[in-house]
């Protein structure tokens, strides 16, 4: 049986995405044609998305914009430093499966954003953005993609994913992941982070 593994999530991209729930994710990743990077259909024509479901692992980003973030945060009570700063940087609703037959582990920290300068750009973790908000007040946190964590055969997980680089910045996602214990890495080519200038 396929398990949201990040538990508190299952409305979160349906909140900020306009997507139709939790369970849209997994028939959509189990579903979608095997194709390296490519713009999958989202739920909000508002909101391009990227897939890369050519693994076991597969990731799927959806642009966000500030605003959306802001609303999302703000709506959830955080107080309004703590949502200053993650508006201010480039936010993707993402959501994870393992498609395998077998346990996959990952760690959000291993992850990389390559812009079209050739520079790497790490992903603000869950543990990041706790150790930022904790002047702010905030102690716990269920909307950033969890930084580690193993999913079972058909689990899947959703959040959000962070990075610092101006808005509108288009990348390529760099991501790993372990089955047994070896390490596969894979592409996810396209993504743009979203701008409030854009319609």
């Amino acid at each position: 049986m396929r398990r949201n593994v990040s538990i508190g999530t299952s409305f979160l991209l349906a909140a900020v995405c306009g997507l139709p729930g939790a369970g849209a994710a997994t028939p959509a990743s189990a579903s979608a044609p095997a194709q390296a990077s490519t713009p999958a259909a989202a739920a909000s024509a508002a909101q391009p998305s990227w897939a890369n479901h050519r693994h076991a692992f597969t990731v799927r980003l959806i642009q966000l914009s500030p605003e959306g973030v802001r609303g999302f945060y703000e709506n959830m009570g955080y107080p309004q430093p703590a949502v200053a700063a993650i508006a201010g940087v480039c936010v993707f609703g993402t959501s994870i499966h393992n498609r395998g037959k077998i346990p996959i582990s990952y760690d959000v920290a291993d992850w990389r954003a390559v812009t079209s300068d050739g520079r790497q750009h790490a992903l603000i973790t869950k543990t990041d953005w706790l150790a930022r908000w904790k002047p702010d007040g905030v102690g716990a946190d269920w909307s950033i993609l969890p930084a580690q964590q193993t999913l079972q055969p058909g689990d899947w997980a959703q959040g959000f994913t962070t990075l610092d680089v101006p808005r509108g910045t288009r990348l390529t996602l760099h991501y790993s992941w372990r089955e047994h214990g070896t390490l596969h890495h894979a592409r996810l080519a396209g993504p743009q982070c979203g701008s409030d200038a854009q319609p």
